[in-house]
């Protein structure tokens, strides 16, 4: 890759062109940052004074070579005049917005689309990064853009039939799970005499040996589960009572999850659509 520009220097975005710098993917001189805050551009150039504050958005495009629009669905409708007049047919035009359809993005003048959706655990520079490819990619680009993003993430090719399970996995997943240890540390600390930051400590403990755990292969979700939960044993106990309570509830997690998914796409339908009359 060339010059990358990074447009939202938010929670997601930020992340990315963190990660891109620190592990190789990009030097901090080829980068470029948009955002509509001038001042989170500055305070986020402290770290890499290197790095690119582009004053606007043409100014960004006509600088780069590859784009990752890192906003929210609602924030399109704010740019869509400088992408339609400066984007150019060499780019490559990448999206992190999961309900952005592929197809209305090609009716910018760029040929290579694609959608990026990454994960808060791409910060440590591995884990899953969904990747959908739009339609006018060369299996040479193709290759050559996934091998770019190896150096800072696992891209995973998704459908879109499955994209939104997808990201609630791969993108949701970290603060479902955060949510429910926490609320398992609450509950030993309020049950308990161990203080917050010993429970803390320990499930953290846990949590990093559990993947290693999982990466090096010793287990696979299941049968870690069953090595754990010995017959009689009290870890039996303690899962008769998560599944007595947790019965339905992750079903209605995916529901709302895609509920919303349902309802930002109809944003965005509304927004990109005036690109098309």
């Amino acid at each position: 890759m060339k010059n990358i520009g990074i447009v939202g220097i938010g929670n997601m975005g930020g992340m990315l062109a963190e990660v891109m710098m620190e592990r190789g993917g990009i030097e901090a001189k080829d980068m470029y940052i948009f955002n509509r805050t001038t001042e989170k551009s500055y305070h986020f150039k402290e770290s890499f004074p290197q790095l690119n504050i582009a004053s606007s958005l043409p100014e960004l495009l006509q600088k780069t070579d590859v784009v990752f629009l890192c906003i929210r669905p609602g924030q399109y409708k704010d740019i869509l005049d400088d992408l339609k007049h400066h984007l150019r047919e060499d780019h490559i035009l990448a999206t992190i917005t999961s309900p952005v359809k592929l197809d209305d993005l090609e009716v910018f003048p760029v040929r290579r689309v694609v959608r990026t959706v990454p994960s808060i655990v791409n910060k440590t520079g591995k884990g899953p990064l969904l990747l959908t490819f739009g339609e006018n990619w060369k299996e040479a680009e193709r290759h050559s853009f996934q091998q770019w993003l190896r150096s800072f993430s696992d891209p995973v090719t998704v459908s879109d039939d499955v994209l939104r399970i997808s990201s609630d996995i791969v993108s949701c997943g970290p603060a479902f799970i955060s949510f429910l240890v926490e609320r398992f540390i609450y509950s030993a600390v309020t049950e308990t005499s161990i203080s917050l930051n010993d429970a803390e400590q320990l499930a953290e403990k846990m949590l990093i040996a559990y993947g290693y755990l999982l990466q090096q292969g010793h287990y696979d979700l299941r049968s870690l589960r069953e090595k754990v939960n010995v017959p009689g044993g009290i870890t039996g106990e303690g899962l008769k009572v998560l599944d007595k309570y947790s019965e339905g509830m992750f079903e209605e997690v995916v529901q709302q999850t895609h509920q919303k998914f349902a309802d930002d796409k109809k944003e965005m339908k509304k927004a990109l659509g005036v690109l098309k009359h």
